[in-house]
């Protein structure tokens, strides 16, 4: 994650995972990408980016009130 990050930055990043196919049919993937991302030094407007942000700008997705 740290590579891509380095090389893509943050607002080329989407959080993903393979789920359903870790042995947990999902979980325990998006817990381990949850961990690696939350273990990395990142500003909260880069987490934010990478966990919602960019994939609601890349399909052009709004929050209410926006």
């Amino acid at each position: 994650m740290r590579c891509s990050l380095d090389f893509f930055g943050a607002n080329h990043l989407l959080f993903a995972s393979d789920s359903p196919f870790d042995p947990e049919k999902g979980p325990g993937y998006i817990r381990a990408t949850i961990a690696n991302l939350e273990s990395l030094e990142l500003s909260e407007a880069d987490r934010q980016a990478i966990y919602a942000g960019n994939a609601r700008r890349v399909l052009g997705v709004r929050m209410s009130g926006q």
